[in-house]
């Protein structure tokens, strides 16, 4: 069983830049067709600072192998047996490309199900920019097959 007293742990901030080419990227491998996501010119043209960030773009900043293996590996979790169960993002407005977010990853909740043959890690990685204001939330729920 996962230590119960790693709830409220957390992970170093990091900082994470918005980047355009990368925000590109990810626009173009969701086939997404609005183009403040991947055009400047249109972003700007809409009120925007630069392109857009989409919503889930968050998963691109949190998945870095420090943050995932690192608090895997601090937890005990095997991970043969590990499954992603649930994403959620929540964000307070708009992300533009060029924006420097700094991330915080904490354990928020772990519990288990089917006395103890499911165990459910959940985190969440509060982002805030530059000047401390909130940006949003990536959460995540992992689960863990123990039989």
């Amino acid at each position: 069983m996962i230590d119960r007293s790693f709830i409220g742990f957390e992970m170093e901030p990091f900082d994470a830049t918005l980047e355009k080419g990368q925000m590109e990227l990810f626009a173009k491998a969701l086939g997404e067709k609005n183009s403040i996501y991947s055009d400047e010119s249109v972003a700007r043209a809409e009120g925007y600072s630069s392109i857009v960030a989409l919503p889930t773009y968050l998963i691109r900043l949190g998945t870095r192998d420090d943050l995932t293996y690192g608090l895997f590996d601090k937890l005990g979790i095997d991970l043969a047996k590990l499954l992603h169960g649930e994403q959620e993002f929540i964000l307070e407005r708009a992300l533009c490309a060029g924006e420097i977010l700094r991330g915080v990853k904490k354990v928020v909740d772990i519990f288990d199900k089917k006395d103890g043959a499911l165990e459910f890690v959940v985190t969440e990685i509060q982002y805030h920019d530059e000047k401390g204001r909130f940006a949003g939330i990536d959460r995540c729920t992992f689960v863990i097959r123990n039989r």
